[in-house]
């Protein structure tokens, strides 16, 4: 083998190499999310609202597991009809204690969803972040 080849052979080689290690170190992006290993319990209640002739929810949710800081909740009607993302003041829900919504909601009969993101403020699992999805059923129009 004479001293060109053999230097195309070693530039090949090396090439080779350096995909192979430049992609084994690249993060997966198909690897889910990791799961946490501890979501609280949320509970969703309501209390129906005639404001003009016009019936409107007022949503409150409770943490009836943890202390929690609320980092947003997302509301979606019932069918997709619409959603709603509120973002979270910093301030720390007691457990038991219920958090309502700065403004009522046009009622519509079906399945309302409650997609809570926060983080954990009391108990063995201070700290953590959870996030977690409660739901309501309305009956009626």
């Amino acid at each position: 083998m004479n001293s060109k080849n053999l230097f195309k052979f070693l530039g090949v080689i090396l090439f080779s190499m350096t995909l192979v290690f430049a992609t084994s170190c690249e993060k997966d992006d198909d690897d889910p999310a990791p799961i946490p290993d501890y979501v609280p319990s949320f509970s969703a209640t309501y209390y129906s609202q005639n404001v003009g002739g016009v019936d409107y929810l007022d949503f409150y949710i409770t943490c009836t597991s943890d202390d929690w800081e609320m980092i947003k909740v997302n509301v979606t009607a019932p069918g997709g009809a619409g959603s709603d993302e509120y973002a979270g003041s910093g301030a720390i829900q007691l457990q038991g204690d219920p958090f309502t919504f700065p403004n009522y909601f046009l009622k519509l009969g079906g399945s309302w969803n409650f997609t809570i993101t926060g983080n954990i403020k009391s108990g063995v699992h201070v700290g953590e972040s959870f996030s977690t999805t409660t739901s309501l059923n309305i009956s009626g129009k």
